[in-house]
């Protein structure tokens, strides 16, 4: 059988659930694919599965002519170095010494698990998961997750979740943003004219920064906020500026419109003759990533999924008020660390792993959205959740920046369309990872080889 008649016939094996997408390198190996090239037969595989799902083909999240990792050995200090078929660089990294191949059998790898392309971020295929409530799709689950098998988990809790049905979502129709501007007085009447004289012209103020830098992106002034501190004779005026986008993610933007009203206040305050002695943008309070409850950018969503007991319970071994305790006593942990409730187990590795993949406006993976896991009982079933407070995405390309065509293909096969159904995809993904890495925690299955 040619290669091309094997990843046909594996393609269609797991299209058939004959075999799981994870297991097609198995799949080569029973058909007669030799090493290493098994490996590319079962990521060729996994393509040709995902594009006859989706309708689409891949044409930039490309798959490399060997699509595999070597092991080697440096002879001289006996450091272990897995790299990539395709690097040309084969030195020790610590000594500059030549590297020897290990032996046949612990040579060859996938770059990472269930890897479907890429040549820098390498692209995992994590199955399917449904969703429901404020949003109702199926998405495919593609995540740029790196070594491990964390993905993997994720397959398994999006299977076990979709038992119960499709996973409920709740999201925000719009994203948020906010920037504040912070004004220092010498005398608590000045900081209060400074305060009737800005809140007297907001109206004035607010169609001028929303003409200049908002409405070509779809985006609005919703609200301005007043919060008056002191620092010994420092009377401190913050006024905080916070705007909605549906698609964009829109921080530049409303930098951009705050620096704009900054100037318009700096003049309204010198036609009236107030002498305010320090005007900026004052960031510290705006909500820019920071593990707290007031961080007021981004788009909320949540994900949950109902679970009877006596199946959650059998699936543990045990009772589900162990699980509860198990959640209690990490969530104590992460508040007495962090200071709020925020519990990032397994979310702390999607979430960016889920921003990497899509590369949307936030690139940087930390800028991205904190998580906060809960589980509870009602009657008999076990609600089991998680709340993304602040999910920040541009779903198409604005002034921040463009989103690259490896992106757009990603969001495509994921059959992600909007700033919402990222949101949901987020959140769905998450819980399932949760969901089986808190389920393999309580049955003390995790870390222990049992």
């Amino acid at each position: 059988m040619s290669s091309k008649d094997t990843i046909k016939k594996i393609a269609e094996m797991i299209h058939k659930g004959e075999t799981a997408p994870w297991k097609a390198e198995q799949a080569a190996l029973n058909e007669g694919a030799p090493v290493p090239d098994y490996i590319a037969v079962a990521a060729a595989a996994r393509r040709m599965f995902l594009e006859e799902k989706s309708g689409y083909r891949f044409h930039h999240i490309v798959l490399p002519e060997r699509p595999y990792q070597i092991g080697y050995r440096c002879p001289r200090d006996d450091s272990r170095w897995t790299l990539a078929a395709d690097d040309i660089y084969l030195f020790c990294g610590l000594c500059g010494t030549p590297l020897d191949l290990l032996e046949e059998e612990k040579r060859f790898g996938p770059l990472v698990n269930n890897y479907i392309g890429g040549l820098e971020d390498y692209y995992s295929y994590a199955g399917e998961v449904a969703v429901g409530g404020e949003v109702s799709k199926t998405f495919q689950n593609i995540l740029c997750w790196g070594p491990g098998v964390g993905h993997l988990g994720i397959s398994v809790g999006c299977f076990q979740l979709n038992k119960y049905g499709p996973i409920e979502i709740k999201v925000s129709d719009w994203a948020a943003a906010a920037r504040n501007l912070a004004f220092v007085f010498d005398s608590e009447d000045e900081r209060e004219k400074a305060r009737t004289l800005i809140n007297e012209n907001l109206s004035a103020i607010i169609p001028q920064i929303t003409a200049a830098h908002l409405a070509e992106w779809g985006g609005e002034v919703f609200n301005v906020d007043f919060l008056y501190k002191q620092h010994h004779a420092d009377r401190i005026l913050h006024c905080c500026f916070y705007t909605r986008f549906k698609n964009h993610r829109g921080h530049g933007q409303t930098s951009h419109s705050v620096g704009m009203a900054k100037n318009i206040i700096d003049d309204l305050f010198k036609r009236r003759g107030l002498k305010c002695r320090v005007s900026v943008v004052g960031m510290g309070r705006d909500g820019d990533l920071k593990p707290s409850p007031r961080n007021r950018r981004g788009r909320y969503v949540s994900a949950r999924q109902r679970i009877p007991i006596k199946d959650y319970e059998k699936n543990i071994g045990r009772s589900v008020e162990d699980l509860l305790s198990y959640i209690e006593l990490d969530r104590q942990g992460v508040l007495e660390e962090i200071g709020w409730p925020a519990y990032t187990g397994m979310g702390g590795e999607i979430i960016p792993a889920f921003y990497r993949t899509m590369k949307n406006n936030p690139r940087p993976y930390l800028v991205s959205c904190y998580q906060k896991l809960f589980a509870e009982t009602r009657g008999g079933d076990l609600i089991f959740g998680v709340e993304l407070p602040n999910v920040e995405v541009g779903i198409s390309s604005s002034a921040e920046g463009i989103i690259s065509p490896m992106a757009r293909e990603a969001l495509k096969f994921a059959g992600i369309r909007s700033a919402r159904e990222y949101a949901a995809a987020l959140a769905a993904v998450t819980l399932a990872g949760e969901y089986n890495f808190t389920t393999l925690h309580i049955k003390e299955k995790m870390y222990t080889g049992r």
